[in-house]
């Protein structure tokens, strides 16, 4: 044990950081498919990417950051790009991103004012917009998109954008205001899945509506198994979203990749009889029954 503890203890001595590498998630700058934003310390000088050094200055309160690296006071950060110097309100704490999911806007326009990152990222990459979203605040989410937030923001962990959440959890003033500010209404995530798709999923018949007026994809198929909203909603029994997409024109008969089932093969199988009805009287294919 000794011996591998020594081993260990030399390799880490012997182990040093290149010059475009973050210290904290140890990825290099170069050969990524977006540029990243680095920025380095006051103190010690270290680069890091400007998203790993906000997450970890979440917690720590403005005025008590610590450098990752030096413990030392690492105020301002310096923007290895532009030389833009980022003092220490720059950089979101917690009761930011609180205000945003509480919907708190006095607090908002007080750290707005303090010049925070409005598109920084908190763990699990969420930003101020995501949460705003999600809690269905459109007084909170009007100022962050006033103030430069990103609204095609995606969450690495599975490709969420603020809109999407909206839409999954029916906030339809967030999802109009989002819009309005030209999110993208077709944007994926990981999954393969749409905010139409989400919103169908979930039964918001209201997101559907807007969604559709909107202009998103009627057909556009999780990837992971090929089913459409349409055949999603004939899948759940949703009726009312089923006649919305079937009275614009959705495809009745796109057939789900992973078995060539159809929405009516869908909601027969489920027992969702009235959408069953409803595709029947649309003239969905009855020999998709067969």
């Amino acid at each position: 044990m000794f011996y591998l503890w020594m081993t260990l203890i030399a390799a880490l001595s012997s182990w040093t950081l290149k010059a475009d590498q973050c210290a904290i998630c140890l990825a290099y700058f170069h050969n990524r498919n977006e540029v990243p934003m680095v920025v380095k310390t006051g103190c010690c000088g270290q680069p890091f990417d400007l998203d790993c050094i906000s997450k970890c200055f979440v917690d720590q309160p403005i005025g008590s950051r610590r450098c990752a690296m030096c413990r030392q006071n690492p105020m301002p950060l310096v923007n290895q790009n532009t030389s833009e110097a980022h003092p220490d309100t720059f950089f979101p704490d917690r009761t930011f991103y609180s205000a945003c999911s509480d919907g708190d806007l006095d607090q908002v326009e007080r750290s707005l004012a303090e010049g925070v990152n409005v598109n920084a990222v908190m763990t699990d990459d969420f930003t101020a917009l995501m949460l705003a979203s999600l809690g269905g605040h459109i007084e909170v989410v009007e100022r962050l998109i006033k103030a430069g937030a990103d609204v095609n923001a995606t969450r690495t962990k599975d490709g969420d954008t603020p809109l999407y959440m909206a839409a999954q959890e029916n906030n339809t003033n967030c999802l109009k205001a989002l819009i309005e500010a030209k999110a993208d209404l077709n944007a994926r995530t990981e999954d393969g899945v749409t905010p139409l798709f989400i919103a169908v999923w979930r039964g918001n018949t209201d997101c559907v509506e807007i969604l559709i007026n909107a202009g998103a994809d009627l057909n556009a198929a999780r990837t992971s198994d090929g089913a459409t909203p349409l055949f999603t909603a004939a899948w759940r029994g949703y009726t009312d979203c089923l006649e919305i997409l079937i009275h614009v024109g959705a495809d009745l008969n796109a057939v789900r990749t992973s078995d060539g089932a159809t929405p009516l093969v869908a909601a027969f199988v489920r027992g969702n009889t009235e959408c069953e009805k409803a595709l029947i009287e649309a003239e969905a294919y009855l020999n998709a029954l067969d």
